[in-house]
């Protein structure tokens, strides 16, 4: 039976963002709309209530942004993330020994543009994104990451988690996972490295 690699996306394999392209003057503006002014929308697109061309078209009617223009930037910044290949080549390298998996509070673009376009399905053996069944990985107690270990029957005493976010941390230490927390300091790359070593 082997245990889980969990790995969270954004900020902690990826620091990258959408509408980056378009210039820090509408990135900026966009960032704010979302994240203060709409936050509340914001999560719901993240639970799958609402799909990237509606969240666009919103953004552009408030913004007087061409939607054409908006539209092209999202989705050409969804499909040109940037994971480091120093990180895929070490979840590769960890692949006889756990079962990886990608699991992330995310939106609708990602499996339709992001994963495609990065091939990160032939890293990790499962994708997870909360936009597909609506589920924060801290909802009930961390219950995502019992069903999944439960799926795989993996036992999650022995899996671990790579997250930027002390919430999730905190909850999938508490179901008996060691959490580990992803910062400038200690990045994904890190870990990996202490990891393979201490299986090898």
């Amino acid at each position: 039976m082997k245990p889980i690699l969990f790995f969270d996306f954004d900020m902690t394999i990826c620091r990258d963002r959408f509408w980056r392209s378009l210039g820090a003057y509408d990135y900026d503006r966009i960032q704010t709309m979302i994240s203060v002014d709409h936050a509340a929308m914001f999560e719901e697109w993240m639970r799958g209530k609402w799909t990237s061309e509606e969240i666009n078209r919103f953004i552009a009617n408030h913004l007087d942004i061409p939607y054409e223009t908006l539209w092209d930037a999202f989705v050409t910044d969804a499909k040109t993330m940037y994971v480091a290949p120093e990180t895929l080549e070490r979840v590769a390298a960890l692949r006889d020994k756990f079962h990886t998996v990608l699991v992330t509070i995310n939106v609708d673009s990602f499996g339709r543009f992001t994963v495609p376009a990065l091939g990160l399905d032939a890293y990790f053996d499962r994708i997870d994104n909360s936009s597909d069944h609506g589920r924060f990985k801290y909802d009930d107690d961390g219950a995502l990451f019992a069903d999944l270990a439960r799926e795989l029957a993996a036992p999650i005493t022995d899996s671990f988690l790579f997250d930027d976010s002390p919430r999730n941390c905190e909850v999938f230490a508490k179901l008996g996972g060691t959490a580990c927390q992803v910062d400038n300091d200690r990045t994904v790359v890190t870990y990996l490295d202490q990891l393979i070593e201490r299986v090898d």
